[in-house]
């Protein structure tokens, strides 16, 4: 971004636009609270919908924070209730909307911790509204989904009959299997 940055100041100056550079904003940026007790190893959330039990499998090796919050807003309820608010078949399940309108979150948001790991059918990601800002929503793929790969936060895989799952299923209960 810096060379970006320097090209477009030259780019302005050759045109003759008066240039002035702006400071950026001046305060402290806090890291996520999971910075230092993040997850170690997989931990499964087993979920009761409406669609019958399924689960998700949070592997922390590619995503450590994320995979971390997730696993502590499972633990504080926050996903109880929680309504299945999209699911485009062949495509993807999406929930984690407290106002199941897609908009909405837990209120903190997370970096985001891409990496090139390809989404494959099952695979869990972290649903996004632009870089660095996913919070709770949770995607599963039903298809091999190249377009999200290196785009989204990979968090685990998801284990049961996905395809099943309708728009308007209410996820009833949630446990942490460690």
């Amino acid at each position: 971004k810096p060379m970006l940055r320097e090209r477009a100041l030259k780019a302005l100056r050759t045109l003759g636009a008066p240039v002035t550079a702006c400071d950026g904003p001046r305060r402290e940026v806090n890291g996520a609270a999971e910075i230092g007790s993040t997850l170690t190893r997989p931990v499964k959330l087993v979920l009761s919908t409406d669609a019958g039990e399924l689960s998700i499998v949070l592997e922390p090796e590619l995503s450590p924070i994320t995979a971390t919050r997730i696993v502590s807003l499972a633990r504080s309820g926050f996903y109880k209730g929680i309504v299945v608010h999209r699911v485009v078949p062949g495509f993807v399940v999406q929930f984690g909307d407290p106002e199941a309108d897609g908009y909405g979150g837990a209120g903190t948001s997370l970096r985001c911790e891409t990496s090139p790991v390809p989404f494959g059918p099952l695979d869990v990601g972290m649903a996004l509204a632009g870089r660095d800002t996913g919070s709770s929503q949770l995607f599963v793929t039903l298809s091999r989904t190249p377009h999200l790969d290196g785009e989204y936060t990979r968090v685990g895989r998801a284990e049961g009959d996905w395809a099943s799952v309708a728009q308007g299923d209410v996820i009833t209960d949630v446990r942490v299997v460690e």
